[in-house]
């Protein structure tokens, strides 16, 4: 019976996989992946990955293909240590987030670049990358604000942490306690605690920065991704040793090297070694602290390497163009569109003033079929006048979906061809009048000469 119940729950997995379509099934892994993100720290495998870089290219969607490079990007960089590769990915994926205007994704991949230069110690680049993702946070009617905001808040804190104002870093951190309370977020929350005891550390209050460690020490378990623990250990151990509780600092680097071994993350290698190298020292031990020196200055030649430097600085250069670019070209596009609606502006001018002319002239008569043509043309500079005036709104609304676009124009000419066969008629009814008073006129003159004719 349990074998048949087995075979039934496979096929109807099955079942359902197959009755996904693509766009759910991207949606499904990004969801699953984001809730293990916010709520345990956790990544998601390189499977998962291929999937929705292949559901991205087969789609041909720039919104898609900038959420899987980001995966992509995060997964090299957290899971692998490699921070180049992840920088070009990230870099790969903003002018494709820029080009349907995607907040959330933009803000996203700002935030993790600060965080790659973090890892590459280049503190001012980092912060530079958080306050552009600050600057396109979504709108706070979007269901991502929060969990996008909890992110700023809480890198910003470690910018000010690192640059050494801990009052400033202090006040983002306690922001992002409460954020992540309000999304629930287990991993936020632990970040928020060490960093929030990190400041009271700085600030010389050690009874409290200990309450904080604590506090986060007991989450530290529920968080999945090894490297996500990193900043907490490296933080705690630190704070251990200020405090001279050396073996205590030894136990909590030795979970470090532990991690970063079982992961072959060089980012985590480099902490470990550095963590142990320090804790020898203050044991007085030269000959591991010596080791621990020569394993750091290992890892750390491997990641600062000159040839890794310029990369990094090639690939912030090249997006840094590609702003500069993309500006210049939107500028030309809006210059280009105010001219193009200035001239279709002229033409309906001319147009509305030789239709007025048609109709007020009482010096001959016009054909009704003249009034329509001239009708026809007007209605299709109106159309092209709105289609200018919108293009911006409708790219926005409908996130350049071509299918959508046509939607919006066939709405708008639904609109406007009743209101052009209303004026039409009132255009035609006020021409036949016209045409009407004009032979009218012209027969009370006929008559008139002719009365005038006879009389001589």
């Amino acid at each position: 019976m349990k074998k048949i119940i087995a075979l039934i729950c496979f096929f109807a997995g099955i079942h359902t996989a197959f009755a996904q379509t693509p766009i759910e099934r991207f949606s499904e892994i990004v969801k699953r992946s984001e809730y293990s993100f916010v709520n345990k720290g956790g990544a998601f495998d390189s499977s998962s990955i291929i999937q929705l870089l292949q559901i991205a290219q087969q789609l041909k969607n720039d919104s898609l293909l900038a959420i899987s490079y980001n995966w992509i990007g995060s997964f090299l960089a957290f899971n692998k240590g490699d921070n180049i590769t992840a920088l070009e990915y990230y870099f790969k994926a903003l002018p494709l987030a820029d080009k349907v205007n995607d907040k959330r994704r933009i803000s996203s991949l700002y935030f993790d670049i600060g965080l790659i230069y973090f890892i590459l110690e280049d503190n001012e680049k980092a912060g530079e990358n958080i306050r552009k993702g600050g600057e396109n946070l979504p709108e706070r009617s979007s269901p991502m604000f929060d969990f996008m905001l909890v992110q700023y808040q809480r890198n910003m804190s470690q910018y000010y942490l690192y640059a050494g104002q801990p009052d400033s870093a202090l006040h983002y951190s306690q922001a992002a306690l409460e954020t992540s309370h309000r999304i629930k977020s287990t991993s936020f929350e632990q970040g928020a605690l060490y960093l929030s005891a990190e400041c009271y550390a700085q600030l010389g209050d050690r009874e409290i920065a200990a309450i904080y460690f604590k506090k986060a020490y007991v989450l530290c378990d529920s968080i999945m991704l090894t490297s996500s623990k990193l900043p907490f250990f490296a933080a705690y151990t630190g704070f251990l040793l200020s405090g001279h509780k050396t073996n205590e600092a030894y136990q909590e680097a030795r979970k470090v090297f532990d991690l970063a071994a079982a992961d072959n993350n060089d980012n985590m290698k480099l902490a470990a070694d550095s963590l142990l190298k320090q804790v020898f020292d203050s044991m007085h031990n030269v000959d591991s602290a010596y080791y621990y020196l020569k394993m750091e200055s290992k890892v750390a030649a491997s990641i600062f390497s000159r040839n890794n430097i310029n990369r990094v600085q090639s690939l912030a250069f090249n997006e840094q163009l590609r702003q500069i670019e993309d500006k210049a070209q939107l500028a030309e596009t809006a210059q280009q569109r105010k001219e193009n609606i200035q001239y279709v502006l002229i033409a309906l001018g001319i147009i509305t003033l030789l239709i007025l002319y048609l109709l007020l002239s009482r010096s001959f008569i016009t054909n009704t079929r003249l009034i329509e043509f001239f009708g026809i043309i007007g209605l299709l500079i109106v159309f092209e006048f709105l289609n200018l005036l919108l293009h911006p709104f409708l790219e926005t609304v409908t996130h350049h979906t071509p299918v959508l676009m046509l939607l919006a124009l066939v709405c708008i000419a639904a609109l406007l061809v009743p209101l052009h066969h209303k004026l039409e008629k009132w255009a035609t009814h006020k021409l036949v009048e016209k045409n009407k008073k004009i032979r009218l006129a012209a027969a009370k003159k006929t008559i008139a000469q002719l009365g005038s004719e006879v009389d001589k």
